[in-house]
Protein backbone atom coordinates (compact mmCIF):
# COMPACT_ATOMS: atom_id res chain seq x y z
CA UNK A 1 0.00 0.00 0.00
CA UNK A 2 1.69 3.60 -0.88
CA UNK A 3 2.13 5.75 1.68
CA UNK A 4 -0.62 8.68 2.77
CA UNK A 5 0.49 12.30 2.23
CA UNK A 6 -1.82 12.55 4.56
CA UNK A 7 -0.89 13.24 8.74
CA UNK A 8 -1.78 10.13 10.56
CA UNK A 9 -3.60 10.95 13.71
CA UNK A 10 -2.84 12.39 16.81
CA UNK A 11 -3.84 9.39 19.15
CA UNK A 12 -1.79 6.74 16.49
CA UNK A 13 1.40 8.38 17.48
CA UNK A 14 0.42 8.72 21.22
CA UNK A 15 0.42 4.83 20.86
CA UNK A 16 3.34 4.59 18.83
CA UNK A 17 5.38 6.75 21.29
CA UNK A 18 4.44 4.49 24.45
CA UNK A 19 5.91 1.50 22.18
CA UNK A 20 8.61 3.23 21.18
CA UNK A 21 9.60 4.43 24.51
CA UNK A 22 9.38 0.94 26.01
CA UNK A 23 10.23 -1.41 23.08
CA UNK A 24 6.27 -3.45 24.30
CA UNK A 25 3.15 -3.44 23.46
CA UNK A 26 2.19 -4.55 26.95
CA UNK A 27 3.99 -1.87 28.71
CA UNK A 28 2.30 0.75 26.14
CA UNK A 29 -0.96 -0.36 27.28
CA UNK A 30 -0.19 -0.44 30.52
CA UNK A 31 0.70 3.15 30.12
CA UNK A 32 -2.75 3.75 28.03
CA UNK A 33 -4.85 1.95 30.23
CA UNK A 34 -5.67 -0.48 27.46
CA UNK A 35 -5.50 -3.96 26.33
CA UNK A 36 -2.22 -4.73 24.41
CA UNK A 37 -3.99 -6.01 21.24
CA UNK A 38 -5.68 -2.19 20.98
CA UNK A 39 -2.20 -1.09 21.36
CA UNK A 40 -0.88 -3.33 18.61
CA UNK A 41 -3.75 -3.07 16.20
CA UNK A 42 -3.53 1.00 16.28
CA UNK A 43 0.74 0.65 15.75
CA UNK A 44 -0.65 -1.50 12.78
CA UNK A 45 -3.17 0.68 11.10
CA UNK A 46 -0.72 3.54 11.59
CA UNK A 47 2.20 1.55 9.82
CA UNK A 48 -0.71 0.85 6.91
CA UNK A 49 -1.22 4.13 6.66
CA UNK A 50 2.53 5.47 6.30
CA UNK A 51 3.46 2.41 4.30
CA UNK A 52 6.47 1.11 6.48
CA UNK A 53 7.13 -0.47 8.96
CA UNK A 54 8.10 1.51 12.72
CA UNK A 55 8.91 -2.10 14.64
CA UNK A 56 10.84 -5.34 14.17
CA UNK A 57 8.69 -7.84 15.87
CA UNK A 58 11.10 -10.20 17.74
CA UNK A 59 10.37 -13.05 19.85
CA UNK A 60 11.65 -10.83 23.00
CA UNK A 61 9.99 -7.54 22.28
CA UNK A 62 10.38 -4.99 20.35
CA UNK A 63 13.04 -3.13 17.73
CA UNK A 64 12.37 -0.05 15.93
CA UNK A 65 12.96 -0.11 12.43
CA UNK A 66 14.98 3.00 10.76
CA UNK A 67 11.99 4.91 10.01
CA UNK A 68 10.43 3.78 13.14
CA UNK A 69 13.54 5.77 15.17
CA UNK A 70 13.57 8.78 13.04
CA UNK A 71 9.48 9.02 13.43
CA UNK A 72 10.16 8.68 17.61
CA UNK A 73 13.03 11.06 17.49
CA UNK A 74 10.33 13.40 16.18
CA UNK A 75 7.13 12.46 17.80
CA UNK A 76 9.00 12.26 20.89
CA UNK A 77 10.05 16.16 20.62
CA UNK A 78 6.83 17.00 19.18
CA UNK A 79 4.65 15.46 21.78
CA UNK A 80 6.81 17.00 24.72
CA UNK A 81 5.99 20.30 22.98
CA UNK A 82 2.54 20.05 23.47
CA UNK A 83 1.95 19.04 26.64
CA UNK A 84 4.62 21.73 28.12
CA UNK A 85 2.45 24.08 26.08
CA UNK A 86 -0.62 23.09 27.28
CA UNK A 87 0.67 22.30 30.40
CA UNK A 88 1.58 26.33 30.40
CA UNK A 89 -1.71 27.64 29.34
CA UNK A 90 -3.17 25.53 32.49
CA UNK A 91 -0.76 27.41 34.13
CA UNK A 92 -2.24 31.09 32.65
CA UNK A 93 -5.84 30.03 33.37
CA UNK A 94 -5.28 29.00 37.16
CA UNK A 95 -3.59 32.18 38.47
CA UNK A 96 -4.87 34.61 39.97
CA UNK A 97 -6.90 34.41 43.41
CA UNK A 98 -9.46 32.26 44.67
CA UNK A 99 -11.70 33.51 47.58
CA UNK A 100 -13.03 30.80 49.48
CA UNK A 101 -15.86 31.06 52.50
CA UNK A 102 -15.39 28.53 55.35
CA UNK A 103 -17.23 28.66 58.90
CA UNK A 104 -14.67 29.56 61.07
CA UNK A 105 -13.90 26.37 63.23
CA UNK A 106 -14.19 24.27 60.29
CA UNK A 107 -11.25 26.64 58.61
CA UNK A 108 -8.84 26.07 61.78
CA UNK A 109 -9.54 22.60 62.35
CA UNK A 110 -9.85 20.92 58.96
CA UNK A 111 -9.02 23.07 56.22
CA UNK A 112 -5.89 25.02 57.20
CA UNK A 113 -4.00 21.51 57.84
CA UNK A 114 -4.59 20.87 54.79
CA UNK A 115 -3.87 23.39 52.66
CA UNK A 116 0.08 22.77 52.69
CA UNK A 117 -0.75 20.08 50.02
CA UNK A 118 -3.00 22.81 47.64
CA UNK A 119 -0.21 25.34 47.97
CA UNK A 120 2.01 22.78 46.96
CA UNK A 121 -0.21 21.45 44.29
CA UNK A 122 -1.37 24.90 42.71
CA UNK A 123 1.29 27.24 43.62
CA UNK A 124 -0.04 29.92 40.95
CA UNK A 125 -3.50 30.16 42.30
CA UNK A 126 -3.31 33.03 45.84
CA UNK A 127 -5.77 31.73 48.30
CA UNK A 128 -7.75 33.59 50.42
CA UNK A 129 -9.39 32.32 53.13
CA UNK A 130 -12.55 33.79 54.67
CA UNK A 131 -13.58 32.87 58.02
CA UNK A 132 -17.45 33.55 58.28
CA UNK A 133 -20.59 31.11 59.37
CA UNK A 134 -22.76 33.13 56.45
CA UNK A 135 -23.64 32.23 53.31
CA UNK A 136 -21.89 34.66 51.09
CA UNK A 137 -23.67 36.72 48.09
CA UNK A 138 -20.91 35.53 45.96
CA UNK A 139 -20.70 38.43 43.44
CA UNK A 140 -21.84 40.88 45.96
CA UNK A 141 -19.01 39.49 48.41
CA UNK A 142 -16.25 38.61 45.57
CA UNK A 143 -16.86 35.31 46.83
CA UNK A 144 -15.70 32.42 44.65
CA UNK A 145 -16.47 29.09 46.81
CA UNK A 146 -18.25 28.56 50.17
CA UNK A 147 -17.74 25.42 52.43
CA UNK A 148 -20.73 25.49 54.50
CA UNK A 149 -23.69 24.07 56.51
CA UNK A 150 -26.09 25.85 54.73
CA UNK A 151 -28.15 24.20 52.26
CA UNK A 152 -30.33 27.14 49.90
CA UNK A 153 -33.67 26.11 47.83
CA UNK A 154 -31.40 28.01 44.81
CA UNK A 155 -31.09 26.71 41.52
CA UNK A 156 -28.65 29.69 40.60
CA UNK A 157 -26.26 27.65 43.00
CA UNK A 158 -24.05 24.76 42.58
CA UNK A 159 -24.04 22.79 46.14
CA UNK A 160 -22.12 19.97 45.75
CA UNK A 161 -22.66 17.26 49.22
CA UNK A 162 -19.27 16.72 50.46
CA UNK A 163 -19.74 14.87 54.16
CA UNK A 164 -22.29 14.37 56.98
CA UNK A 165 -20.39 14.67 59.89
CA UNK A 166 -20.15 13.05 63.23
CA UNK A 167 -21.12 14.30 66.81
CA UNK A 168 -19.66 12.37 70.28
CA UNK A 169 -18.41 13.61 73.78
CA UNK A 170 -14.66 13.85 74.12
CA UNK A 171 -12.27 14.97 77.00
CA UNK A 172 -8.52 14.90 77.78
CA UNK A 173 -7.31 11.86 78.82
CA UNK A 174 -5.60 13.61 82.15
CA UNK A 175 -9.13 14.91 82.95
CA UNK A 176 -10.63 10.81 82.21
CA UNK A 177 -7.55 9.74 84.84
CA UNK A 178 -9.29 12.12 87.85
CA UNK A 179 -13.02 11.35 86.49
CA UNK A 180 -13.56 8.51 85.22
CA UNK A 181 -16.91 8.67 83.03
CA UNK A 182 -18.73 5.00 82.48
CA UNK A 183 -22.45 6.56 82.11
CA UNK A 184 -23.69 9.76 80.92
CA UNK A 185 -24.62 10.09 85.05
CA UNK A 186 -20.94 10.65 85.82
CA UNK A 187 -20.98 13.86 83.65
CA UNK A 188 -22.34 15.29 86.92
CA UNK A 189 -18.64 15.46 88.55
CA UNK A 190 -17.35 17.02 85.89
CA UNK A 191 -17.69 20.28 83.69
CA UNK A 192 -20.00 20.20 80.36
CA UNK A 193 -18.14 22.74 77.42
CA UNK A 194 -21.25 24.46 75.50
CA UNK A 195 -20.79 25.76 71.99
CA UNK A 196 -22.70 28.70 72.95
CA UNK A 197 -22.96 30.17 68.67
CA UNK A 198 -26.84 31.32 68.28
CA UNK A 199 -28.21 30.19 65.37
CA UNK A 200 -25.69 28.62 64.19
CA UNK A 201 -26.70 25.18 61.80
CA UNK A 202 -23.12 23.92 62.95
CA UNK A 203 -22.99 24.12 66.34
CA UNK A 204 -23.76 21.41 68.67
CA UNK A 205 -26.28 20.85 71.51
CA UNK A 206 -25.89 18.52 74.47
CA UNK A 207 -30.10 18.68 75.53
CA UNK A 208 -29.94 17.57 71.46
CA UNK A 209 -27.51 14.53 71.47
CA UNK A 210 -28.73 13.26 75.20
CA UNK A 211 -32.13 12.97 74.14
CA UNK A 212 -31.50 11.41 71.18
CA UNK A 213 -29.15 9.00 73.69
CA UNK A 214 -32.54 8.38 75.26
CA UNK A 215 -31.00 10.04 78.43
CA UNK A 216 -33.21 12.91 79.73
CA UNK A 217 -32.28 12.05 83.30
CA UNK A 218 -28.86 14.65 82.71
CA UNK A 219 -28.58 18.02 84.09
CA UNK A 220 -26.91 20.24 81.25
CA UNK A 221 -27.25 23.12 82.98
CA UNK A 222 -23.86 25.14 84.29
CA UNK A 223 -20.30 24.44 83.14
CA UNK A 224 -18.71 27.22 80.49
CA UNK A 225 -19.75 28.00 77.37
CA UNK A 226 -17.67 29.34 74.39
CA UNK A 227 -18.86 31.18 71.02
CA UNK A 228 -16.70 29.29 68.68
CA UNK A 229 -16.24 25.25 68.50
CA UNK A 230 -12.43 25.72 68.14
CA UNK A 231 -12.44 26.91 71.79
CA UNK A 232 -14.24 24.62 73.22
CA UNK A 233 -12.28 21.65 71.52
CA UNK A 234 -9.52 23.98 73.00
CA UNK A 235 -11.11 24.09 76.07
CA UNK A 236 -11.74 20.36 76.22
CA UNK A 237 -7.52 19.86 75.09
CA UNK A 238 -6.84 21.30 77.88
CA UNK A 239 -8.40 19.07 80.15
CA UNK A 240 -11.15 21.48 81.22
CA UNK A 241 -14.28 19.63 80.93
CA UNK A 242 -15.88 17.62 78.56
CA UNK A 243 -16.64 18.54 75.20
CA UNK A 244 -19.74 17.63 72.65
CA UNK A 245 -17.65 18.14 69.36
CA UNK A 246 -17.63 17.57 65.50
CA UNK A 247 -15.33 14.58 64.26
CA UNK A 248 -14.04 16.81 61.25
CA UNK A 249 -12.83 19.13 63.93
CA UNK A 250 -11.25 16.89 66.69
CA UNK A 251 -10.22 13.77 64.52
CA UNK A 252 -6.39 14.56 64.61
CA UNK A 253 -6.49 15.67 68.50
CA UNK A 254 -8.32 12.15 68.55
CA UNK A 255 -6.08 10.21 66.64
CA UNK A 256 -2.61 11.75 68.39
CA UNK A 257 -4.56 10.69 72.08
CA UNK A 258 -4.62 14.12 72.95
CA UNK A 259 -8.76 13.70 73.18
CA UNK A 260 -10.45 10.29 74.66
CA UNK A 261 -14.31 9.48 73.69
CA UNK A 262 -15.85 8.34 77.10
CA UNK A 263 -18.88 7.02 75.64
CA UNK A 264 -19.37 4.89 72.54
CA UNK A 265 -22.38 6.79 71.32
CA UNK A 266 -22.08 8.49 67.65
CA UNK A 267 -24.47 10.86 66.24
CA UNK A 268 -24.84 11.34 62.63
CA UNK A 269 -26.06 14.84 62.13
CA UNK A 270 -24.59 18.49 60.19
CA UNK A 271 -24.04 18.29 56.65
CA UNK A 272 -20.90 20.07 54.72
CA UNK A 273 -21.64 21.35 51.35
CA UNK A 274 -19.59 23.29 48.58
CA UNK A 275 -21.14 25.88 46.91
CA UNK A 276 -20.77 28.47 44.35
CA UNK A 277 -22.74 29.96 41.67
CA UNK A 278 -23.63 27.58 38.45
CA UNK A 279 -21.74 30.24 36.11
CA UNK A 280 -18.30 29.52 38.01
CA UNK A 281 -18.56 25.96 38.09
CA UNK A 282 -16.57 25.59 34.79
CA UNK A 283 -13.56 28.76 36.18
CA UNK A 284 -10.32 27.04 36.39
CA UNK A 285 -9.53 27.91 39.68
CA UNK A 286 -12.64 26.95 40.98
CA UNK A 287 -12.49 23.70 39.23
CA UNK A 288 -9.08 23.42 40.93
CA UNK A 289 -10.31 23.95 44.23
CA UNK A 290 -13.29 21.58 43.64
CA UNK A 291 -11.36 18.61 42.45
CA UNK A 292 -8.47 18.76 45.78
CA UNK A 293 -10.82 19.45 48.48
CA UNK A 294 -13.39 16.57 47.21
CA UNK A 295 -9.91 14.05 47.38
CA UNK A 296 -9.27 15.28 50.77
CA UNK A 297 -13.19 14.71 51.75
CA UNK A 298 -12.42 11.23 50.40
CA UNK A 299 -9.35 10.14 52.66
CA UNK A 300 -10.91 12.36 55.67
CA UNK A 301 -13.88 9.75 55.43
CA UNK A 302 -11.07 6.64 55.03
CA UNK A 303 -9.74 7.88 57.85
CA UNK A 304 -13.10 8.03 60.20
CA UNK A 305 -13.73 4.71 58.83
CA UNK A 306 -10.49 2.91 60.09
CA UNK A 307 -10.53 5.35 63.38
CA UNK A 308 -14.25 5.22 64.30
CA UNK A 309 -15.48 2.33 61.88
CA UNK A 310 -18.44 4.92 61.25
Amino acid sequence: MPPSRALPSLEGLRYFEAAARHLSFTRASQDLFLTQSAVSQKIQALEQHLGYSLFHRLPRGLRLTSHGERLYAGVAEALGLIGATLHQIGDEALAGTLKVRVMPSFATKWLLPRLTAFNQAFPQIQLQVDADLALPGFKGDEIDLAVTSIWTDDARLSQRHLFEDLIYPVASSALLERCPLHDYADLANTTLLHDSMPHAAYSTNWDAFLSRQGRYDINTRGGCAYSRADLVLQAACSGQGVALVRHSLCADDLRQGILQRPFADVLHDGQVWLVCPQDYVERPRVQAFSEWILGEVGRHLQERRELLGA
